[in-house]
């Protein structure tokens, strides 16, 4: 399985409602995360894949494949 592939994955387990995550699934509008549930989801991400997301990155990232793809660019591994 591919990081992003991880990644949509555990955006859909931070979500409370049971719907496909694909990439371009908005965060906020299609799963009501919350800023909490975001940042919780941050802090796994961060732990799982040992990278650091600044607050202006994140707040850049409205659909799943843009923080996959910001996710894969800091490890070195695609373009964000």
């Amino acid at each position: 399985m591919s990081i992003r592939e991880e990644i949509l994955g555990l955006i859909g387990e931070s979500s409370a409602l049971s719907v496909p995550v694909t990439e371009k699934t908005d965060l906020y509008r299609d799963l009501h995360l919350d800023s909490l549930s975001f940042v919780c989801l941050l802090v796994e991400i961060e732990s799982r894949y040992h990278v650091t997301i600044e607050l202006p990155e994140m707040q850049g990232c409205r659909a799943a494949g843009q923080l996959a793809a910001l996710v894969e660019a800091k490890r070195g591994e695609g373009s964000p």
